[in-house]
């Protein structure tokens, strides 16, 4: 047998011979992969955050009004499938639905990770499903916290407020709420939410047309099944951008529910900052033709008045409550004993804290963001440059 040839000597080698390394180690690569979600969603929210302007005309008045469209498909189709509306609650909401599957199908993910590639493929399968998450919350809603403070929208010059201002607010308001309130029965839960709620539907419809700025019908409300769950922790509603729900605690106090069906969806016009969906929520209802809504808005806008006003001079708000129309502190009281109540300290000192860091890592002060709506709401008064007549329902 004859020896073989150069060709034949290099087919019969090492197989790897004459191939080039690789640039990086498998391994590396893999981390690099698992990471760039997570890279591509501080990047896209630090560019957000550095230019808020144009945040407001490309995002959130451009690309949001047509996201919040398509998603809102989902949600309104699944309330109507299941009936998971504030009228039965009977039904998991989509976002209850998903987050079920996501929790079932991601452990399976997981435990199939560690088989697989032990603690390291559990770290990076986490890091790229989280990363992707992110991202994603950013481009269907998140990136709306980055855009211009509503104020500039509304032209407003909210600059904090006096003890003088704080008073007077109060005082306005509740001669307003007077108003409201003759004929008008606050005390108990609501028994009719699903009619609450197209109540304050209707009403940001007729704010939107009076306010286009406001931004685009959209939102869905539903009763979640853990209604009990959220209100112990201290929480009335919350708002899903994965599904454009709304969801709304159906056995609130009537105040409450409105005021929180309000706030939600002001969220889902893409008012993601706390401060402006409280205000929004205040300006949308005492604005509203139905009294019911109009009195529910300023009783929940006077207690967070109430609150700036003792942090600033308690003498001042000792003397405001002294005061009080006794049908004003029946419905505050009502409110009060609902939620000493239904609310678990454990909890929600739990939810708060998970809350106070989420929206810092929004940007925002912190739970403390919820009542800064009353700076928006005196610097509303402000700018009218005199009082506005008790009962005006601007």
């Amino acid at each position: 047998m004859s020896d073989p040839g150069p060709r034949e000597q290099q087919a019969a080698g090492d197989p790897s011979e004459g191939r080039r390394p690789p640039l990086y180690p498998r391994s590396t690569v893999r981390w690099l992969v698992a990471l760039a979600p997570w890279s591509a969603a501080l990047l896209l929210a630090a560019v957000a955050r550095a230019t808020p302007g144009a945040v407001e005309g490309l995002y959130s008045r451009g690309l949001y009004p047509l996201v919040a469209s398509g998603v809102g498909q989902l949600g309104r189709g699944w309330a109507v499938l299941t009936g998971s509306t504030l009228r039965s609650g009977r039904f998991l909401s989509l976002s209850e639905a998903g987050l079920i599957a996501v929790a079932v199908g991601g452990g399976l993910a997981l435990h199939r990770a560690w088989i697989r590639g032990g603690a390291a493929a559990v770290a990076r399968l986490s890091l790229a499903v989280s990363g992707s998450g992110a991202l994603a919350f950013l481009l269907l809603w998140g990136l709306n916290y980055s855009r211009l403070p509503l104020a500039v929208s509304l032209d407003l010059e909210p600059t904090g407020a006096s003890v003088e201002e704080l008073d007077q607010v109060a005082e306005i308001l509740e001669a307003q709420l007077l108003v409201d309130l003759v004929g008008l029965d606050f005390a108990g839960l609501s028994k009719e939410p699903a009619e609450a709620v197209q109540v304050a539907q209707d009403a940001w419809r007729e704010a939107g047309e009076r306010t286009p700025a406001l931004g685009p019908d959209a939102g869905v409300v539903v009763r979640p099944v853990l209604s009990g769950v959220i209100v112990s922790a201290g929480i009335s509603g919350v708002f899903s951008p994965f599904t454009q729900e709304a969801h709304v605690a159906g056995h609130l106090p009537r105040p409450d529910l409105l005021f929180t069906a309000c706030h939600e969806l002001a969220h889902a016009r893409g008012w993601a900052r706390e401060d402006e969906a409280n205000y929004l929520a205040w300006r949308v209802g005492s604005r509203a033709s139905n009294h019911q809504l109009r009195a529910a808005a300023r009783l929940l806008a006077l207690g967070h008045v109430l609150g700036a006003l003792g942090r600033a001079d308690r003498a001042a708000l000792v003397a405001r409550l002294d005061g009080l129309d006794p049908r004003i502190q029946a419905a505050l009281e009502d409110r009060a004993r609902f939620w000493d109540r239904e609310r678990s300290p454990t909890a929600s000192r739990a939810a708060s804290a998970v809350n106070d860091a989420y929206l810092r890592s929004q940007g925002q002060d912190g739970v403390a963001s919820y009542g800064r709506m009353v700076d928006l709401l005196v610097a509303e008064w402000r700018a009218a440059d005199e009082r506005l007549p008790a009962g005006d329902p601007r």
